[in-house]
């Protein structure tokens, strides 16, 4: 049935809001609507040009975000236009006056049916009569109680002049053990926090000259006692009265989130030996919750049959009877039901007998489903002692679920062989989840016979030169060849895995001795001599650089194994490319290949070697460029562009990463401040920093010179340092940050969660932003446990007020899963790769004209 239409079937409507998702719903609401137009606008300067050009304008829907204030005087200067349904996801703007020409709230995210029922009533209302001078939004329970009672905070709105509460949200009422009508009427000295006589008269002064006040104290428990609280009091105007808003937020919450992120970050840390991902999650869970019972179970094979118990850890002195798994709970969470009995679960009916005859308080039974939503399993958890109604708590517990769902997902593909979930779609070869799944299994297969294997590192040489001159349909052709070529290379017993772009990766099993390998890696490079047959009788030569690493003789893990054949093979590239390397702690060959590299890297700067390159990076919902980070090159004239993961090292090594990276920061700001002044684009450059450079005594005083020569303003410049850098390590650290952020430096924590750091030690950190490493975020989509390192880190870092950047985003889906979890910036593949100055000018060129922005300066030497 067609939407049923209002009275204001002429006219035109506006949308600002610069959400994708919020004008998306707004505006399939809107042309439902049947009006003339639906404009969108990004902001409010664009709204005023479609307010300009278009005069039927006849009803406006404004987000009230981060430019509240500037949403709020837009809302009064076209008052007499329009009137305003105001979108909103700040539950603090409504405790202030209403802006004039507001008759309307909609909360953010914006969902279709309550939009929908208050744009029908605000056009109605736009056609009946004029919008009001005058609209109080912030006065009207219905209009503002969506925020009020949503929030997770105890809030009460007391009268300024007598002290007697006017209202409370459930929160409130929940936690202070009074009835709602208890406590409306009563005065507020009998509920808030426990303050002194001092303390109050205190309050009362600062709200006499002040709009609010925020202070620790304690605030009374319901059942006696008292628990510590933030109490935050701000006056505000309600109906033309004077009132005060009292909000009340747990301190305790913050150490309930730091105690569900380390039990989810558990899921990061090497495995105990032999312990696979069900096995950690079980005893990681009952290590955290302290349970009777945890189990992991699967989804029965037949209707009449128990599910198969996977996992199980339990404090029972008499055992477990199988009875337990045949409960009417646990076969609903295996349909898919969550069912969460945090206190008195043994008194309801459907509880199992053994819950009620151990008068059990708390049980859980979360559901574990694959993307299709089809249930795999169950975890079941039985406790003696009830669990708080705590998010933090409730959502880990769903972390680890998660984590265990992808496990059992994986474990059935494989048994199911669905090859189509863990292939290349390209090359038809297993991807880098599978590769890693079979890693890890030859690696415990060779620990039980005592076997060796080897795995190969293959990167093809200058293969970025194909997609950027004959296009990437021709590169896909050759990845394709390439793969079979590689097939064709080994036995049907080994595999060969597309592991990332033109990398691909082999394991060869049960080798005998290290020469086997060698004669395959030979074989690979003389069979990529030959030329490639394409489609169209195109004919194309390619070559590629190989590096060989040993179990157990290099490394008994999967990542070291993986990084020091990468090693090996930017060794190949080092000598020429089109060859092979074995990795090898200290061989004579490769002491003397490191002296030349030193000694050539010694002349790069003063050669012209060096090249500054820069990613953008980008804000998370609007996709413009907000900054840079600066990454060196080396471009030799010989050996061409050497990788910063084979020479940086080598700089870090030999001390010359001191003038490198001096070379770095002085170009990097140069190049900003260039750009800032031609574009008028105050753009944020994050430059890497190492241990070394943090060393030395007069390095503060280092960047302040360089900030002054080159004429970049201090706040746009990021300095960056790896989450490994300890204070031990580097004496007097913290004093030399705080030192950089008096500068007017900001500080960012590098390649977040790939080292040790506490969570004490990045609270007293002076850090503005925590970079999360790419090695995490590529994985979105892959492995839920990275999801979760990625979501855990994020709220983490929101709750010690940092922002988040995330690197390596190189798919939407990366993106979409970044910006639901709230991450500020991005920076990938996805929007740019690393491009040299020159390309990253040009970008900004592409930028202004798009936008219709001309230069505010000429280049130099343009």
């Amino acid at each position: 049935m067609a939407p049923a239409r209002t009275d204001a079937s002429s006219g035109a409507a506006l949308i600002v809001a610069s959400g994708r998702d919020d004008r998306r719903v707004l505006f399939d609401v809107l042309d439902a609507q049947q009006l003339d137009a639906v404009y969108s606008a990004r902001d409010v300067e664009q709204a005023r040009g479609f307010l300009a050009d278009d005069p039927s304008i006849r009803l406006v829907l404004l987000e009230f975000g981060t430019e509240a204030a500037a949403a709020a005087a837009f809302c009064k200067e076209v008052s007499g236009q329009a009137p305003v349904i105001g979108i909103l996801g700040d539950a603090g703007w409504l405790a202030r006056e209403a802006p004039a020409g507001l008759v309307e709230w909609i909360a953010s995210p914006v969902r279709a049916y309550d939009a929908e029922a208050r744009i029908r009533a605000a056009l109605a209302g736009a056609t009946a009569a004029p919008p009001p001078a005058v609209a109080a939004p912030a006065a009207a329970p219905d209009r503002y109680r969506f925020v009020f009672e949503g929030s997770l905070d105890e809030l009460a709105i007391v009268d300024a002049e007598d002290g007697q509460v006017l209202d409370v949200n459930e929160i409130f009422v929940q936690r202070s053990g009074h009835g709602r009508a208890e406590l409306v009427g009563a005065r507020m000295d009998a509920f808030d926090a426990v303050l002194s006589a001092e303390q109050r008269q205190a309050l009362a002064r600062k709200l006499a000259d002040e709009d609010g006040i925020r202070l620790r104290c304690r605030k009374p428990r319901a059942g006696g006692g008292s628990y510590p609280v933030e109490m935050h009091v701000r006056r505000a105007i309600q109906d033309g009265q004077v009132v005060h808003l009292y909000a009340f937020r747990d301190v305790g919450e913050l150490n309930r989130w730091r105690s569900a992120l380390g039990a989810v970050a558990q899921l990061a840390r090497p495995p105990v030996q032999h312990e696979n991902i069900l096995k950690t999650v079980v005893r990681v869970l009952g290590e955290w919750l302290a349970p009777e019972l945890v189990a992991v179970v699967a989804a029965p094979t037949g209707p009449a049959t128990l599910p198969e118990v996977l996992h199980l850890h339990h404090r029972l002195g008499a055992g477990v009877d199988v009875d337990v798994f045949a409960s009417k709970w646990l076969a609903r969470a295996l349909d898919g039901e969550e069912i969460i009995r945090l206190a008195g679960a043994w008194r309801e009916p459907e509880a199992a007998e053994f819950v009620r005859t151990g008068g059990f308080e708390c049980v859980l039974a979360l559901p574990l489903v694959d993307e299709r939503r089809d249930p795999l399993g169950a975890i079941l958890v039985v406790r003696a002692e009830a669990l708080a109604n705590e998010v933090p708590t409730i959502d880990a517990c769903r972390v680890l679920a998660r984590a265990a769902a992808r496990e059992l997902e994986l474990r059935q593909a494989r048994e199911q062989d669905r090859a189509a979930s863990l292939s290349d779609p390209l090359t038809g070869l297993p991807n880098r989840l599978l590769f890693n799944d079979r890693l890890d299994l030859a690696i415990r297969e060779a620990q039980r016979g005592q076997e060796r294997f080897a795995l190969l590192f293959v990167d093809l040489d200058r293969f970025k030169n194909i997609n950027d001159s004959l296009g990437h349909a021709v590169g896909d052709q050759v990845l394709a060849a390439i793969a079979r070529r590689l097939r064709g290379c080994v036995r049907e017993s080994d595999t060969v895995a597309r592991y990332a772009g033109d990398e691909f990766t082999l394991i060869l099993r049960h080798i005998g001795q290290r020469e086997d390998a060698m004669r395959v890696a030979e074989k690979i490079v003389r069979a990529m001599e030959v030329p490639l047959q394409l489609a169209g009788g195109l004919e194309l030569g390619m070559t590629a650089s190989l590096g060989l690493s040993f179990y157990p003789d290099d490394a008994t893990e999967a990542e070291r194994l993986l990084k020091h054949a990468d090693v090996a093979m930017y060794s190949a590239k080092g000598l020429g490319r089109n060859n092979f390397q074995a990795y090898v702690a200290v061989p004579e060959e490769a002491h003397q290949q490191r002296l030349m590299l030193e000694s050539r890297l010694r002349q790069a700067e003063a050669a012209g070697q060096l090249r500054a390159f820069y990613q953008p990076q980008v804000d998370a919902a609007s996709e413009d460029i907000v900054g840079m980070e600066a990454l060196i090159r080396w471009e030799h004239p010989e050996l061409g562009m050497i990788s910063p993961g084979f020479f940086i090292p080598l700089a870090e090594e030999s001390g010359l990463i001191v003038p490198i990276g001096e070379w770095i920061l002085r170009e990097a700001c140069r190049d900003a401040q260039r750009w800032s002044q031609r574009y008028g684009l105050p753009l944020r450059v994050g430059v890497n920093l190492s241990a070394l450079q943090l060393r030395q005594p007069e390095f503060v005083e280092l960047v302040a010179r360089i900030l002054a020569e080159t004429g970049l303003p201090p706040q746009l410049l990021d300095l960056e340092i790896t989450e490994s850098m300890s204070m031990k390590s580097i004496p007097r650290l913290i004093e030399t940050m705080q030192r950089l952020r008096q500068l007017g430096c900001g500080i960012s924590i590098d390649d977040f969660g790939t080292g040790q750091a506490s969570l004490d030690y990045l609270r007293r950190f002076p850090a503005d932003r925590i970079k999360i490493d790419q090695a995490f975020v590529r994985n979105i989509g892959l492995d839920p446990d990275d999801e979760a390192i990625v979501q855990a880190t994020i709220s983490m870092a929101h709750n010690l007020n940092r922002e988040v950047v995330a690197e390596g985003v190189e798919t939407e889906q990366h993106l979409e899963f970044l910006r639901r979890q709230g991450c500020e910036v991005l920076q990938g593949f996805l929007f740019c790769r690393p491009l040299p100055a020159a390309g990253f000018e040009r970008l900004l060129e592409q930028r202004a004209s798009l936008l219709g922005g001309v230069p505010l300066a000429p280049a130099a030497n343009a």
